[in-house]
């Protein structure tokens, strides 16, 4: 009855506090040995709510009170003794300390041990929770690795099983899947079909969510993403795509741009009339979402077919609209590359591209985020320039396919006052990629254009582009070089 009071009293606070300061940390770990596995079942919860904290986990750890959980998990434990000092861990494994404890103690193979299906469904979703929190760490996640951790999890997924099983055994999944030797080992062990029979066969949002967590995780690499297409994941993913929760319709999008990296994943997509969903989503009202759609078109306009599909569907629109309302470099950046994907010797769709004020927002990116002389010596210090480059890198890739070979392109663009922006980035303190797209510019603008090649003059361009004659990379040399004979047809500039 006092070990029961206990437990009742140690959610609270002020109980806990005092409890602590009369020692009973300490005489909660001694009951923990006693023969009553009623007393020890009560101790080991009231451990549990201590192990809240993390003042009381570090405690709690110094006095052994680990050793003692990790025997309660041994076969031949009263059952409700065996979940309560399972819970107790599982709030233990929280702290990094405790952490490296269980496993050099040996607790990570106990706990996989209690995965197996012949035990109750809550007991192995404490474990699978448990495993989640261990799997943070580098070397518990491998520990759990190699104690067959991944397949005990993959059996959780499938009969016996429930929603909350599988939503804990998914995210202890997604939690060891961060490391790269694991995602191979979930595919090897057959984890991806029960990972995608969850999407067929249940609704329960926090599973989907947890699955389609370890499935980012996996399809980063090759191998994995042939698998998870190969297995029939993409139509389950287009679904997915249309559902009324935003936080799955986000998971979906981002593991299709991971797979998207593979030609024949993008020609999936688009068979199965996956274009349409995404290109909605660049619309989304949440950030995230609308971030990870955007992820996916410069891989899925990498293929020709993709590009007339997106067009045909107006994505021109939605994404010249988030270059205009969008902040995150990354979005920025695969914005621009996806535009000038679909430009890419199309006229028609330039033409579309710029009524739709593409190149006017273009130019003003470029105009924000090129540094100039006053600010460049604090851009390079700022641990974004590397990302701002690439930014400023895709711009230019963009304008270059949208104005070359339209004269009314080039003109718009020198109109919207954007060669001065490309005039900025041409500078030795900006990376070789950078250089290389903004001369290609450059000579996309003023082939066959005497109005910009004045312009290019007036704003002071010509002078850092034939420095650039001596740059170390070839390709700016040859951009440079390019642009530079186009600029030299006017009389004014050879002078």
């Amino acid at each position: 009855a006092a070990t029961g009071a206990l437990k009742n009293l140690s959610v609270d606070e002020e109980s806990k506090a005092e409890m602590s300061r009369q020692d009973g940390l300490r005489a909660l770990v001694e009951l923990l040995k006693a023969p009553d596995m009623v007393v020890v079942g009560k101790s080991a919860e009231c451990l549990g709510n201590f192990a809240l904290e993390q003042t009381y986990r570090i405690h709690i750890c110094e006095l052994k009170g680990v050793e003692l959980l990790l025997a309660l998990l041994e076969p031949g434990t009263q059952e409700e003794a065996r979940l309560a000092a399972a819970g107790a861990i599982l709030n233990l494994a929280v702290e990094e300390a405790c952490k490296e404890k269980i496993r050099s103690l040996g607790g990570i193979s106990k706990l996989v041990s209690l995965l197996n299906a012949s035990l109750p469904l809550t007991l192995r979703a404490v474990v699978a929770m448990t495993v989640t929190n261990l799997g943070a760490q580098e070397q518990c996640a491998l520990a759990v690795a190699e104690a067959g951790g991944v397949n005990a999890l993959i059996q959780c997924m499938g009969k016996p099983t429930d929603d909350v099983l599988q939503e804990k055994a998914a995210s202890a999944l997604w939690n060891l899947s961060a490391v790269d030797s694991i995602k191979a080992t979930v595919r090897k062990a057959g984890g991806i079909p029960f990972l995608l029979s969850v999407f067929e066969f249940s609704t329960f949002v926090p599973a989907l969510e947890n699955c389609l967590g370890t499935l980012l995780c996996l399809a980063e690499t090759q191998d994995n993403r042939f698998a998870i297409a190969q297995a029939g994941a993409i139509n389950l993913l287009i679904k997915l795509m249309e559902s009324e929760h935003p936080t799955v319709v986000e998971k979906a999008a981002g593991v299709i741009w991971n797979l998207a990296h593979e030609e024949t994943v993008q020609h999936t997509v688009r068979q199965l009339g996956g274009m349409k969903p995404l290109i909605g989503l660049l619309s989304s009202d949440s950030p995230l979402i609308r971030f990870n759609a955007a992820g996916a078109f410069p891989l899925l306009t990498e293929q020709e077919e993709n590009v007339s599909d997106a067009f045909e569907l107006g994505a021109v629109r939605p994404l010249v609209e988030l270059l205009a309302t969008e902040t995150n470099v990354l979005l920025l950046q695969n914005v621009a590359q996806a535009l000038g994907n679909i430009a890419e010797g199309h006229q028609d769709y330039q033409q579309v591209i710029s009524e739709n004020k593409g190149l006017q927002r273009l130019a003003d990116i470029i105009s924000k985020w090129a540094p100039t002389n006053e600010n460049l010596e604090a851009c390079i210090e700022k641990p974004d320039w590397l990302n701002r480059q690439e930014l400023l890198a895709k711009c230019c890739f963009a304008v270059w396919l949208i104005c070359q070979k339209n004269e009314v392109n080039q003109v718009t663009f020198c109109e919207v006052d954007g060669i001065a922006g490309i005039v900025k980035v041409l500078r030795p303190a900006c990376c070789e990629t950078l250089l290389e797209m903004a001369a290609g510019a450059v000579c996309a603008l003023c082939e066959g254009c005497g109005r910009n090649k004045d312009r290019f003059r007036e704003e002071g361009g010509l002078e850092p582009l034939i420095s650039l004659l001596t740059h170390c990379c070839d390709n700016v040399k040859l951009n440079a070089a390019k642009a530079l004979c186009h600029l030299s047809e006017n009389e004014e500039n050879r002078r």
